[in-house]
């Protein structure tokens, strides 16, 4: 191995690698196929091929392995979706910027509309494992994204009411997908309530100079 090249994982780190794959693309599928309230932990080890036990390994819960394939998720759609600079905004008007940040959300709720509402409850009220804190560490990026959006409006929220605005958007977000599974609002309706929300926080947030 040459000077500062790093050292090719070994046989048990590819074998681990190797079976959280297969437990994530497992989860995956049945969360997809079947919704978060109809799939076990033994039907997931059974398709991924591995002992119900290993997949306790990875997550504890079902609701933590609902979330280590949420950070999964969310992590390859910024890979694929790089963001602009958080000091340099893309033009345009910030309610319309702030949509964009969210509608992948919205997206994926349609495509698979009872495992995201889990996903938006476990964030709110979930337990504290290590799973869903990494969701929350990509949450709390989101919202320095959708801030430096309402720092950069022409109205020019200041620093505090700019992440105050940020928090309410990505919090109401959450709610309306919660409020989603539980059959309070149709599914089709969430764009428009969603951009209620949006524009009533961007001229809060401008109000606040």
């Amino acid at each position: 191995m040459r000077h500062g090249q790093a050292a090719a994982p070994g046989r048990r780190e590819r074998a681990k690698a190797d079976k959280r794959a297969r437990i994530l693309a497992a989860a995956r599928a049945l969360f997809e196929e079947r919704g978060f309230e109809r799939t076990s932990m033994s039907e997931v080890a059974r398709v991924a091929d591995v002992a119900q036990g290993t997949v306790f390994q990875y997550a504890a819960t079902k609701a933590e392995l609902l979330m280590m394939v949420a950070e999964a998720l969310w992590g390859a759609h910024e890979q694929a979706n790089t963001a602009p600079p958080r000091s340099a905004p893309a033009a345009g008007e910030p309610a319309a910027q702030i949509a964009a940040l969210i509608s992948p959300f919205v997206a994926v709720m349609r495509r698979w509309p009872e495992p995201t509402t889990w996903v938006a409850r476990e964030i709110l009220f979930g337990a504290d494992m290590p799973h869903r804190q990494r969701v929350l560490g990509r949450v709390e990026g989101l919202e320095e994204q959708i801030a430096a959006r309402l720092r950069h409006d022409r109205a020019g929220a200041p620093g505090a009411a700019a992440a105050t605005g940020a928090r309410l958007i990505v919090t109401g977000v959450l709610a309306e997908l919660n409020r989603s599974r539980q059959g309070r609002i149709d599914g089709e309706d969430v764009d428009l309530v969603l951009r209620r929300l949006i524009d009533l926080v961007v001229a809060g947030a401008g109000a606040a100079r």
